[in-house]
């Protein structure tokens, strides 16, 4: 039920920041424009496949690092949508990729060890992908803001994907 909720809550954000980006014009450089919205993403994908591992995982591991993943990328979420808004880009949607796609349905076919094994394995690639680019547009993005956002998530995604590669490890991957 509560997961329900939570998807619910999700969508009608996810809808609700869709049509305010509809109507709002376009600020800031492509490459922050296109930073900000894979960095959503990133934060929804994480949080979409941790509500997964909540509904079908019976580790205990596994659900304290997807309610971890939910606490902290909320908050990292949260902190880019802010960000974006105090530089007068419009909010990104936030919605999963085509390659996330892939990995959700992946993940969400899975049953028992194996959804688990997958979890910690996909976990572990998505932050490896989301650091390489928080680093990037920390190093280098042309919106202090954005670029504060990036620099705080830096050191979290750092210690999430520590703990995913060293459970992914664990999990045989």
């Amino acid at each position: 039920m509560i997961i329900a909720i939570a998807r619910t809550t999700m969508l009608a954000a996810a809808l609700g920041s869709a049509s305010a980006a509809l109507a709002a014009p376009e600020k800031g450089s492509q490459k922050t424009r296109d930073f900000v919205q894979a960095a959503a993403a990133s934060d929804t994908f994480e949080m979409v496949e941790s509500y997964s591992a909540l509904a079908e995982s019976r580790d205990p591991q596994v659900r304290s690092f997807a309610e971890q993943m939910l606490r902290d990328h909320g908050q990292t979420s949260q902190r880019l949508q802010q960000a974006a808004t105090s530089s007068g880009l419009k909010q990104p949607v936030m919605q999963v990729d085509g390659q996330q796609s892939q990995f959700l349905a992946a993940l969400q076919s899975a049953r028992g060890p194996d959804f688990d094994k997958t979890y910690w394995r996909q976990q572990a690639f998505a932050h490896r992908s989301a650091l390489l680019a928080q680093q990037q547009y920390a190093a280098s993005g042309d919106t202090p803001a954005v670029r504060q956002a990036a620099q705080s998530a830096v050191p979290l995604i750092q210690s999430h994907l520590a703990m995913a590669e060293q459970m992914s490890a664990r999990a045989g991957n």
